[in-house]
């Protein structure tokens, strides 16, 4: 039986350059209102959501002119049912944002967290509100 082995995060151009290992599915975050970015074919499976890597409760960024989109609870069940879903038929989850170091780290570190696997030690870089609903959303499953 295929387990969930290994999760990976990493930028954009990278896993747009990236040929899918095999038994591998890939997660691709994007900011919001970005296009779909362009894959190579061969992932077991994909899903693609938007959101932008940001924290409702950071009071500092809601000062600025721009309108963040955070992560919604919806957002992170579905990732967590794609995640339920290829557990056992993929042996790597790949995950990817804009630069490879916020929302992507924070979506693997749930991963890892929920799926007694490795995340790199000391790496403190990801998204805490990111990591906290997605590691709730596998939690209730």
């Amino acid at each position: 039986m295929i387990r969930l082995r290994r999760v990976l995060f990493l930028s954009q151009p990278r896993a747009e350059a990236m040929r899918p290992p095999r038994e591998a599915a890939m997660i691709s975050i994007t900011d919001v209102g970005k296009p779909a970015v362009r894959l190579r074919q061969g992932w077991a499976a994909v899903h693609r959501v938007s959101f932008d890597d940001f924290d409702p409760a950071d009071e500092g960024m809601l000062e600025d002119e721009v309108e963040y989109v955070p992560l919604s609870v919806d957002q992170a069940q579905q990732l967590a049912a794609f995640i339920d879903d290829i557990a056992g038929r993929c042996s790597s989850l790949v995950v990817h944002c804009r630069y490879g170091q916020s929302r992507s780290a924070a979506v693997a570190k749930a991963v890892c967290d929920a799926h007694g696997l490795s995340f790199p030690v000391g790496y403190e870089m990801h998204n805490p509100y990111v990591w906290r609903t997605v590691g709730d959303a596998l939690r209730v499953r």
